[in-house]
C-alpha cells in the first residue's frame, strides 16, 4: 500500500523524500519536496493550553495552500479536516483539539482566498472550481504525507478525514474518488448533492425570502412552537425535538390569520411558503423537515428572517449560480429556469450537465473504499434547516441497496434535534473521532455515540446517537435526560 501511495505521489509531480530522523521544524523550509512549496515552518513551544508542534504552511501546485501541525508527541496519526461554505481560508478552529490529542492535522482552502460566502474568486478560473470541487483536499492529502515523512521520518500509520457540510462533500468526494487518501472519514451533513442542492438553496431564495411569503425573524418561533405542540409527543419524550421528523404531520394551514396579518398568525402567503419548502422540488431534491425551526441556527438564520433574497444558503447559490454556472456577475435569481415550458432546456439540465459530474458525490458505489479497509462514520442533524436531512437518508439507501449491508464499513447516525453541523434543542455534543479511531485501529464499530447537550457550560441532557434505522428509544423508566435510560432499537 505504501507503493501504491508513492507512485500516485510520483504521478501527481511531488517527490518522496527519503526516511531520516525527526529534524527541526525550520529545516524544512530547505528540505526539497517537488511539487511542494513550503512557506512557513515554525517550532511553537508547549504552553498550559496547548503541546508543543510544527507548524507548516505550504503550496501544492499554483494556488492550493495548505496548514500542517504536527505535534511533538505524535501518535503516528493524520487528521484532515474540511472546510465550510466555499471555502477559501485555513480551518484552523476544528485542528486544535485533534492536535492536543497527539494527531498531525492539517487543513487547505482549497485554492482560493476569499469569504466563504462569496464566489467571486471563480470567475474566469475553472482550476479554482476544480480544486473546490475534488482536487483541493486530495492534492492536500497527498501533500500531508510526504511533509509528515520528512518531519518525522515515516508516513502515518493512519489517516483520517472529518468535515461538515462543504466538509461533508469533501469527504465523500474522497470516499468515493480518492479512497486511497484516508483510512477512516467522518461525513457530516454533506453537501454532496451539490448542484441539488444549490437549486433547493433557490427555492429558499424564491419563496421563503422574495415577496409576500417572506417570514421575519420574531414569526418564526409561531412556526416552531406550533410544530412541537403537535409532534413532540410522536416520541414518548416531552423534550421539544423530534426524533423522527417525518413521522410529524403537522398542517401550517392552522397558523392562517383570521383577519389581518398580526405578529401571532400567518399570512396566505406565508402558509404556502412554508407548505413549499416542506414539499422542495418534487425530482430535484429533497425537503425540509418540520422541527428545528427556532434558534440562532433555525429558519431565521438560514431560511427566512433576512433581508428578503438573501437569507442563509441563499448567498451561497447566487455565488454558484453567477460565478460558475453562467458566468455572469449580474445574473439575476429570478430568471432560473426550472422547467423547459419555454421550448428550451431548463437550467436545471444546464447546471446538472456543466458541473454535475464535477461537484455531485452521490456515487453509491462504495467497493473501493471497502476493499481497502476503510470506515466511514456519516452523520446529519435531524433539525438541519441548510441542507435537509433527506438528503443524506437517500444517499444512505442508495448505498445499501447497491451494495447490501454496510454496517461492516458505513454507518449513518441521525441526530435528532441538530440544525446545522451543530447547535439546536437536541443533544448535539458528540466526538466522532474517537469512534472512527476505534473502528479503524480495533476493528470496534459504533453501536451507538453518546451526545450531550449544554446550556451555559454545563451538561444538562445526554443521549444515544443510533446507527440508522436505529433510533434512540426511552426505556420507560429512569430520567429522560439520562443516556443510560434509552436504547438503539428499531422504529415503532
Amino acid at each position: 500500500m505504501k507503493h501504491a501511495i508513492a507512485q500516485t505521489l510520483i504521478a501527481l509531480g511531488i517527490a518522496v523524500v527519503p526516511a531520516s530522523a525527526q529534524q527541526a521544524c525550520e529545516k524544512l523550509l530547505t528540505t526539497p519536496m517537488r511539487g511542494i512549496r513550503i512557506t512557513a515552518a515554525t517550532s511553537i513551544g508547549a504552553t498550559d493550553k496547548s503541546v508543543a508542534y510544527c507548524s507548516v504552511a505550504a503550496t501544492v501546485g499554483t494556488e492550493v495552500n495548505l496548514e500542517i501541525w504536527m505535534p511533538a508527541q505524535w501518535n503516528k496519526k493524520l487528521l484532515g479536516v474540511g472546510n465550510g461554505g466555499l471555502a477559501g481560508s485555513i480551518s484552523r478552529p476544528p485542528m486544535v483539539k485533534p492536535l492536543q490529542q497527539g494527531y498531525a492535522t492539517s487543513s487547505t482552502d482549497t485554492g482560493h482566498q476569499g469569504n466563504t460566502n462569496d464566489g467571486g474568486w471563480a470567475l474566469g478560473h475553472f482550476d479554482r472550481i476544480y480544486n473546490l470541487a475534488d482536487g483541493g483536499v486530495h492534492l492536500m492529502a497527498q501533500a500531508d504525507k510526504v511533509i509528515l515523512r520528512a518531519f518525522y521520518g515515516e508516513q502515518p500509520a493512519h489517516s483520517y478525514f472529518n468535515g461538515c457540510s462543504l466538509g461533508g462533500h469533501e469527504a465523500f468526494v474522497e470516499a468515493q474518488r480518492h479512497p486511497e487518501d484516508f483510512d477512516g472519514i467522518i461525513a457530516g451533513d454533506p453537501a454532496n448533492n451539490w448542484t441539488h442542492l444549490y437549486m433547493g438553496g433557490h427555492l429558499y431564495s424564491t419563496v421563503a425570502n422574495d415577496g409576500d411569503a417572506y417570514i421575519p425573524a420574531e414569526k418564526v418561533h409561531i412556526l416552531a412552537d406550533a410544530v412541537n405542540q403537535a409532534c413532540d409527543l410522536l416520541d414518548g419524550v416531552k423534550d421539544g425535538v423530534l426524533t423522527d421528523p417525518r413521522k410529524c404531520k403537522f398542517d401550517p394551514g392552522v397558523l392562517l390569520c383570521k383577519g389581518s396579518d398580526t405578529s401571532a398568525c400567518y399570512t396566505a402567503a406565508q402558509v404556502s411558503g412554508v407548505r413549499k419548502l416542506w414539499t422542495g422540488l418534487t425530482g430535484i431534491f429533497p425537503p425540509l423537515v418540520p422541527g428545528g425551526e427556532a434558534g440562532p441556527g433555525g429558519w431565521a438564520n438560514w431560511i427566512t428572517g433576512k433581508e428578503p433574497g438573501k437569507g442563509g444558503h441563499a448567498n451561497l447559490g447566487m455565488s454558484a449560480f453567477k460565478y460558475m454556472l453562467f458566468d455572469d456577475a449580474n445574473w439575476d435569481f429570478h430568471t432560473f429556469k426550472f422547467d423547459a415550458s419555454d421550448g428550451f432546456d431548463s437550467d436545471v439540465q444546464y447546471f446538472d450537465s456543466k458541473l454535475g459530474a464535477l461537484f455531485n458525490a452521490v456515487d453509491p458505489n462504495l467497493a473501493p473504499f471497502k476493499a481497502r479497509g476503510g470506515k466511514m462514520i456519516h452523520y446529519h442533524g435531524w433539525s438541519d434547516p441548510d441542507i435537509t436531512p433527506l438528503n443524506s437518508i437517500n444517499y444512505f439507501d442508495s448505498v445499501t441497496k447497491t451494495m447490501g449491508k454496510t454496517d461492516d464499513f458505513y454507518r449513518l447516525f441521525m441526530v435528532p434535534g441538530m440544525q446545522h453541523c451543530s447547535g439546536g434543542p437536541g443533544a448535539t455534543n458528540f466526538e466522532m473521532l474517537d469512534a472512527l479511531d476505534a473502528w479503524v485501529t480495533k476493528g470496534t464499530a459504533p453501536e451507538k455515540v453518546v451526545a450531550s447537550h449544554i446550556t451555559n457550560g454545563v451538561v444538562d441532557k445526554t443521549r444515544p446517537l443510533c446507527p440508522h434505522p436505529l433510533e434512540a428509544q426511552w426505556n420507560g423508566t429512569g430520567s429522560t435526560d439520562d443516556a443510560a435510560n434509552f436504547s438503539c432499537k428499531l422504529p415503532r
